[in-house]
């Protein structure tokens, strides 16, 4: 049974940085806002540091600052974008998988939106040799000889290193399936991000509500 689950160990970093997003006490500052140009600057007024700003244009928006830069590109109005793409309305609900498809220029595979699951891949690995170890007795010694133990000479620290690895190793005729595996994961910093501007978006249009 597969119990290596990316999209439930997805889902509880999103509630993680939800949570810790929430007791930061953050203040939104509108610099401008002149049609689909506008300037955001998100701070932590008792925080140094804290400070990032997103910049909207026709066709883009940009983010940086302490969470890093991204620049994101769909439509013409890139705040009616995020908005629209919040479930439901719901204020915060961002949806890493498919704003990562618009951040340019290369969507997931800009280098800064992914990294490598090394934990995630080392369990994947010992799942697969504990189901098959009644068919291959031995399988689970020889999979952390030669894979797993702090001697072992094959290099689990990067994709490229643990796929090579993966693809040598042999055992009674046992090699490892990788379909379906998952080897990397959003970064912590591209998820914040996601964050901030399913936050900002909201603050924005809480600001532009008459009063009274």
């Amino acid at each position: 049974m597969n119990t290596v689950a990316p999209d439930a160990e997805l889902k509880t970093r999103i509630a993680e940085i939800k949570q810790r997003f929430a007791a930061e006490d953050h203040v939104l500052t509108i610099q401008r806002d002149d049609g689909l140009y506008r300037h955001l600057v998100i701070e932590k007024p008792k925080s140094a540091g804290t400070r990032c700003e997103v910049v909207t244009w026709p066709g883009a928006l940009a983010i940086t600052g302490y969470t890093g830069s991204h620049i994101f590109r769909r439509d013409d109005d890139m705040i009616a974008f995020f908005r629209t793409c919040m479930s439901s309305g719901i204020a915060w609900d961002a949806d890493p998988r498919f704003w990562a498809q618009k951040v340019q220029p290369h969507g997931a595979d800009s280098g800064l939106v992914l990294s490598y699951a090394g934990d995630r891949v080392v369990a994947h690995i010992k799942e697969a040799a504990a189901e098959a170890e009644a068919d291959y007795p031995g399988l689970v010694a020889e999979v952390e000889e030669k894979l797993l133990s702090r001697y072992s000479t094959a290099d689990l620290d990067t994709e490229g290193g643990v796929k090579a690895a993966l693809d040598a190793f042999e055992f009674e005729g046992f090699r490892f399936n990788t379909d379906g595996w998952e080897f990397t994961e959003y970064t912590y910093w591209f998820l914040y991000t996601c964050q901030v501007i399913a936050w900002a978006v909201a603050q924005y249009d809480a600001a532009l509500v008459p009063t009274g």
